[in-house]
């Protein structure tokens, strides 16, 4: 059995940015990079294409570990120009997004360090160095270990839950493996389908963000068939 939170990151980024647009998408049930698609495009949700989406997803996903235009153009086959339009059409409609990654790339080059939700810490002290390529990399680093982090943590708390359940209540499953933001359980085939119930309600309530945590399950008799 597999348990795999959807889109945490960007679930996190909603929450610390606080950004309205992103956060109404999440609070919605929409599909956010097609929320985004409409947005960036100036298109009905409805009529969106797959290019869009996909290169919406592309913007989502890369600004969280600090993209620019040029790497954009990479992900998507667009020129510079064209690429540089999406993200200056994208930071328009998610002004908080915009802002957040400012105010945390000023944090840190203040204090040297960034924080996760749970207030570990990152220390990014080459964020003031005068070589670019260096302060580049401090500066996604700034930008992306909240998030990744934050991602962590809660997996982390989530894993404590329910391995408390599992002491208290004794159910007949055994987790056995992380792998970045998926659990992975043993069960026996007749108690997958609650059991599956019982662990994504604790996985989506190890904390509380300004949007929903949501968790995707497969069942399989092995890793590969439970996707």
């Amino acid at each position: 059995m597999s348990v795999d939170y959807s889109q945490i990151e960007l679930r996190i980024m909603a929450h610390l940015s606080k950004d309205s647009s992103l956060c109404d998408a999440f609070l919605a049930n929409l599909d956010v990079h097609s929320a985004t698609a409409a947005d960036v495009f100036d298109v009905d949700l409805k009529d969106v294409t797959n290019d869009q989406r996909r290169a919406a997803k592309a913007i989502n996903f890369g600004l969280m570990y600090g993209m620019s235009a040029f790497g954009l153009t990479k992900q998507i086959n667009v020129s510079r120009a064209e690429a540089q339009t999406y993200l200056d059409e994208y930071f328009k409609k998610y002004k908080g997004v915009e802002t957040y990654m400012q105010n945390i790339r000023d944090q840190a080059k203040k204090d040297l360090f960034v924080e996760t939700i749970m207030g570990r810490k990152l220390h990014v002290a080459d964020i003031n160095s005068s070589n670019f390529r260096v302060r580049s990399a401090a500066e996604r680093a700034a930008i992306n270990a909240p998030l990744q982090g934050s991602a962590a943590d809660i997996i982390k708390v989530a894993m404590i839950n329910i391995q408390n359940w599992i002491f208290a209540k004794k159910p007949p499953i055994k987790m056995i493996m992380q792998v970045h933001d998926e659990l992975i359980f043993e069960v026996q085939a007749e108690n997958a389908d609650i059991l599956t119930e019982e662990v994504k309600d604790i996985m989506e309530n190890a904390v509380k963000l300004d949007v929903p945590l949501l968790t995707e399950a497969g069942i399989g008799k092995n890793w590969n068939e439970s996707h």
